[in-house]
């Protein structure tokens, strides 16, 4: 979905609206961030967990390659900062945010393990990451869609060896997932509350790792 319109108003559906929160409170649960620590969102496209981290008090700056949706999150999140950057190559120093986030964005990146070198690099205390799991009934239903066309699925297993080769090596990780039925019914909405994020089951993977 690369109109930014389209993928912004995606979030305002119903289905869309339960999805982002379920991810958003999963990645916010993992993390544990406090009011106040800067947090770099790489791969930020329309900036909507830009703007969740933003209202939540954390100073935010988002990065990302498409001007088009720069320009799209900068007129829809106040109080971030924006910046047109490849997540290979960031234009910031090392250990310059507290927290560094990528939130699918790094489904559409080849080489993951340079990217997430490079995001760890930048990152003082932990990196945070949003991926799209194989093992999933979301990855049945939608991974020949158009929606998701380009996009790489991951498993927690594979996902766990991205971080071996780090330095320094994470004194801490953690992994959880969510969106078991991504129907967004009543009924799924049902099976969400009700299944532990700790099965490695759901449609949205989230993975953090904590610096020593």
């Amino acid at each position: 979905m690369k109109d930014p319109q389209a993928y912004a108003h995606w979030y305002e559906t119903p289905r869309g609206a339960w999805m982002g929160q379920q991810e958003y409170g999963l990645l916010k649960t993992l993390l544990g961030p406090s009011p106040g620590q800067s947090l770099l969102d790489v791969g930020c496209g329309t900036g909507y967990f830009t703007g969740r981290f933003v209202a939540d008090g954390l100073q935010v700056s988002g990065v990302d390659p498409d001007p088009a949706m720069l320009d799209f999150a900068r007129q829809a999140v106040d109080g971030a900062r924006f910046v047109q950057a490849d997540m290979l190559s960031l234009p910031f120093e090392d250990g310059q945010f507290d927290c560094v986030i990528a939130i699918t964005s790094l489904c559409f990146v080849r080489d993951p393990l340079a990217a997430i070198a490079e995001l760890w690099r930048v990152s003082n205390r932990a990196l945070l990451l949003g991926l799209l799991n194989r093992h999933s009934l979301l990855y049945w239903q939608k991974r020949h869609s158009a929606g998701y066309g380009g996009a790489r699925w991951d498993t927690g297993g594979e996902v766990a060896h991205w971080f071996d080769g780090l330095h320094p090596a994470p004194r801490r990780r953690r992994q959880a997932s969510g969106i078991f039925l991504p129907g967004a019914g009543h009924f799924a909405r049902a099976v969400e509350h009700c299944l532990p994020a700790s099965l490695p089951l759901g449609g949205f993977l989230a993975v953090v790792a904590f610096k020593p």
